[in-house]
């Protein structure tokens, strides 16, 4: 099996000059948690992660420890915003190199590269580095688990259903 059998056409991507601002709002427009940043040729270059977002308001001191279970509010640092100049910044002071893959990489791989790499969306990709797509971990594990008994159905028949 294919991951582009199972991966989400329907993406949305910004280009690498757009604004934070863009990005928050494309996150919030359409629930995601991944940007795909593209060039002018429509070729994956970048991503930004929530994490990538979040941090700019996250106060230096969480970025030094790794258990906080002892902190119960953080006060005043939970209604921080943004400065002005950190929405107006384009993506690409921000973004991080993209992990990806070809369509026509297996579920298999396509699911290594996730834990691999503790991600839980995949950029699919075509021979030219263009975005075709993308697939979420459970795209990739529902469509591992389709021989396992119960049907599974791609998503793009669940986005497209036919009568």
């Amino acid at each position: 099996m294919q991951v582009s059998e199972w991966m989400k056409t329907n993406v949305v991507a910004l280009p690498a000059d757009a604004s934070v601002l863009e990005a928050v709002n494309a996150v919030k427009t359409n629930r995601i948690s991944l940007i795909l940043v593209t060039d002018r040729e429509g070729r994956l270059v970048g991503v930004v992660t929530l994490r990538n977002l979040l941090s700019i308001v996250m106060p230096d001191f969480v970025k030094l420890g790794e258990d906080f279970g002892f902190v119960h509010d953080f006060g005043a640092v939970k209604s921080r915003q943004p400065a002005p100049e950190d929405l107006i910044m384009p993506l690409s002071k921000i973004m991080q190199n993209p992990i990806s893959v070809m369509g026509n990489c297996s579920v298999f791989r396509a699911n290594a590269m996730l834990f691999k790499h503790g991600i839980n969306d995949l950029p699919i990709v075509d021979e030219q580095g263009k975005l075709i797509g993308i697939a979420s971990h459970a795209d990739i594990s529902i469509a591992m688990m389709a021989p396992w008994g119960a049907p599974a159905v791609p998503p793009q028949e669940l986005n497209n259903p036919t009568e």
